[in-house]
């Protein structure tokens, strides 16, 4: 929050070499002195072709990443203590600024040098870009700006007096080295409690109606009913006015690609060569359809590309946005950049700096009769493999079950395995993946949409195989663990009947996943010792496990990451962050800005506005941002605007309109169902009233339904609650029984329905599902800079 104060007390500041400081007779503390480019080493061991490379440091390294340096001088006649002021590149992105330490003075016409080994501030060749000294005040003190792709190997930027501008010299950098360091707004310090109703995930009967928790540096210190708070506790007690429950864990995505909306596709084969349900026989085909360049693969390449519009970072805060504001705490699936911009903040990125539980791989290509695999096969007989997530048998066809006989033979089926979709696997193979331990990750929705079919997640219960529900990816998925849960409970209803209790459909989103990967000791489950990875939903249902997959977007209160609150209601998130907030919409608010990471101040309201113009794929717009690449115009044939995809699933009529006209989607089931039954409710609806029960039992097992009659209406009914309207059929005897009053209200019903017609045909415009809700309408701004 600090930088972003400071943004706007340098706005109005002309850009210049140095400020200097304005007061009078006060010292001129100025920067002097840049090095870009430090000359690198071809081999550091031998010296071989040195390029004339230097180590200003004398740190034992030579390039960029330890000799790059900015040189700080005092032109004035008083010595000056620097501690406490901070150092930054650009103001708004590039690289964390940093504080400088403690007992730091430069002395009368003295200088220091702080080398980026140890600011961590990386200037950029390709950006050019300012340097900015702050004093403890945050007030800017001095300024260097250098332009881009202009720096020479082995020479420093000097102002030049004379002329105002720059000189390239050799570097004579100051022996007296400062030390600055990077403030940790990432991580969670302090105390707080949080009250509500607690669903632990520890085992189905142990949730506290009146429960409490307390989190102590971003840890699960104590649990339990709220009597353990102390009297007169000192520490904040936070009521959260909802269920509190372990942050949800997505197994199964690629975040890289969730920017696009959902995919309206058609299966592009001949009818003989389509599958019995009308989709593709595997994924080795769909990717062939005409669309999927210009509607999957190419928006993914120009929004993150470097040399197009740059955008990776914003991107990929937004797509972890979109799993936050569902709840999801950590995710799998993201691109193996190593980048602070978003791999150390938002959602947990299952892949990186996870407790030193991350030894983990993934397989997306095709497993072939070859594949070797020595690192998995390793890392399971040493121990410190913690996950293979593979996709294997995505499919409905032979081959796409043979896959698995692969993973056998090649002796990969480890205990560690994460089978993701596993489509074309039969009961036979679930049970050789429950005798090692192995997992699975079901992903209805996008099988659904691509081949008429999912996963025989009924064999793989029976095989006792550990089953995890995400929801797979934009392009052909829900857009979080929670919008899936919803798909595969209708699944269940409509086609297993009922096979998974509530409590195991919560499990497929927490505990299951947190054990999947050997994350156990760490989340899943709310336990003291565990990281405050939580999720807050209102209060709509008695059931605490009926009530988070009823659960929709309005209903997320909390999304919690490690102790820091980053989204919610803005009362809540208010108390947890005080100003540092930005307004998200329909009463929440949000928290992505972080100043101890690269490019950590982009805001939400900037992040939003500058994807909404990428996606646009304007002609013009691409030309003047990346026209110089090579075959630009076979680049961007067939783009077309697109559309930035909604945060929300909720008020998402492009959505729900696809998977309505889905003819895979809906071989099977009536997919209108899902809107039907979850999404057409109004968002306001306040709570229900949670009923005390000490020691809750888990739900009886349903009594088997009698065969039906002869001629007797079969559809079966769903339990759906306050929220939606029980459409099924009345049996002849209560229609009978009901025919005085369908005949003494007929009347009154046609003229009433006459009337609706009426009204219904004017606003029929206004209730197409053309266009999303919540796409933002593109900036007047111009496209950003690219960076080779």
């Amino acid at each position: 929050m600090r930088r972003a104060i400071l943004l706007v007390l340098l706005l109005t500041l002309p850009l210049c070499v140095n400020v200097g400081a304005e007061e009078e007779d006060a010292p001129s503390i100025i920067i002097s002195e840049v090095l870009v480019s430090p000359s690198s080493m071809k081999n550091n061991d031998t010296c071989t072709n040195c390029y004339g490379a230097t180590d200003w440091n004398g740190d034992g390294k030579y390039g960029r990443d330890s000799d790059q340096f900015i040189e700080i001088t005092n032109t004035g006649d008083t010595d000056v203590d620097i501690s406490d002021w901070w150092l930054d590149d650009s103001l708004t992105a590039g690289s964390p600024g940093c504080r400088i330490g403690w007992n730091t003075t430069i002395f009368a016409g003295e200088s220091i040098s702080f080398y980026v080994a140890d600011t961590g501030i990386r200037l950029s060749y390709y950006d050019g870009g300012p340097v900015n000294l702050l004093n403890s005040d945050m007030v800017q003190v001095a300024t260097f700006s250098f332009p881009a792709k202009d720096s020479w190997y082995g020479k420093s930027y000097v102002p030049n007096a004379t002329s105002g501008g720059l000189d390239k010299v050799d570097p004579t950098p100051a022996d007296f080295q400062g030390r600055c360091y990077n403030e940790k707004d990432t991580e969670h310090q302090g105390s707080f409690w949080l009250k509500g109703r607690v669903v632990t995930m520890v085992a189905e009967n142990e949730v506290f109606n009146n429960g409490a928790i307390k989190v102590v540096d971003g840890r699960i210190a104590e649990v339990g009913d709220a009597s353990i708070i102390p009297a007169n506790e000192s520490i904040p007690i936070h009521e959260s006015g909802g269920t509190i429950y372990p942050g949800l864990i997505d197994m199964h995505n690629h975040l890289h690609y969730n920017q696009v909306p959902l995919w309206d596709m058609e299966t592009h084969l001949s009818p003989a060569n389509r599958n019995q349900w009308g989709g593709y026989q595997n994924r080795y085909q769909w990717g062939d359809n005409d669309d999927y360049s210009p509607m999957v693969t190419k928006p993914k390449m120009l929004i993150h590309g470097d040399s197009y519009w740059g955008m990776g970072s914003q991107a990929m805060k937004y797509v972890e946005v979109k799993t936050i504001v569902g709840g999801t705490t950590a995710v799998q699936g993201g691109p193996t950049s190593n980048l602070d911009p978003f791999d150390s903040i938002l959602a947990r990125n299952i892949e990186f700096w996870n407790w030193e539980r991350d030894w983990v791989h993934t397989k997306v290509t095709e497993l072939t009769d070859d594949y070797i695999g020595n690192h998995i096969k390793n890392g399971n007989n040493s121990g410190q493999l913690d996950a293979w997530f593979i996709h294997l048998a995505e499919g409905v066809d032979e081959k796409s079950r043979a896959e698995f006989d692969i993973l056998v033979a090649n002796d990969l089926l480890v205990g560690e395995v994460v089978i993701i979709h596993g489509t074309g696997l039969t009961s036979v193979e679930f049970e050789k993946l429950a005798e090692v331990g192995g997992s699975l990750v079901w992903s209805p929705l996008s099988n659904l949409l691509l081949y008429g079919q999912t996963t025989d997640v009924k064999a793989a219960k029976q095989a006792g195989v550990r089953i995890s529900i995400s929801p797979d990816w934009s392009p052909s998925g829900s857009k979080s663990p929670l919008h899936e849960l919803k798909v595969a409970d209708l699944w269940d209803d409509e086609m297993l009947g009922g096979i998974f209790s509530d409590y195991e459909m919560v499990e497929m989103v927490t505990s299951n996943s947190a054990d999947a990967m050997g994350w156990q000791a760490h989340v899943g489950r709310i336990m003291t010792g565990r990281a405050a990875d939580l999720v807050v939903i209102d209060n709509n249902h008695q059931n605490p496990y009926r009530n988070l997959i009823d659960a929709i977007d309005p209903d997320v209160r909390l999304t919690m990451v490690g102790g820091l609150a980053i989204y919610g209601d803005t009362d809540i998130m208010t108390e947890f962050k005080g100003d540092d907030i930005e307004e998200f919409g329909n009463g929440k608010s949000i928290d992505v800005t972080y100043s101890s990471v690269e490019d950590g101040m982009q805001t939400w309201a900037s992040i939003v506005d500058d994807l909404s113009m990428a996606m646009e794929f304007n002609y013009t717009e691409m030309q003047a941002t990346f026209g110089e690449v090579n075959d630009f115009d076979n680049l961007v044939k067939n783009m077309q605007p697109i559309g930035l995809d909604p945060i929300w699933t909720f008020g998402d009529q492009r959505y729900f309109r696809v998977l309505n006209n889905s003819n895979n989607a809906n071989s099977q089931i009536d997919m209108s169902k899902l809107y039907d039954r979850w999404y057409s409710r109004n968002a306001s609806l306040e709570g229900v009233t949670i009923i005390p029960d000490d020691n809750p039992k888990p739900e009886p097992e349903p009594e088997p339904e009698p065969e039906p009659e002869p001629g007797e209406n079969t559809t079966k009914d769903w339990d759906c609650g306050k929220y939606c309207v029980d459409d099924s059929k009345t049996t002849d005897e209560q229609k009978a029984e009901n025919k005085a009053f369908v005949n003494a209200t007929l009347i009154v019903l046609l003229i009433v329905l006459g009337v609706g017609l009426f009204f219904a045909s004017k606003m029929a415009k206004k209730n197409e599902f053309d266009e999303p809700k919540f796409i933002p309408s593109p900036p007047p701004m111009g496209p950003p800079p690219s960076e080779e």
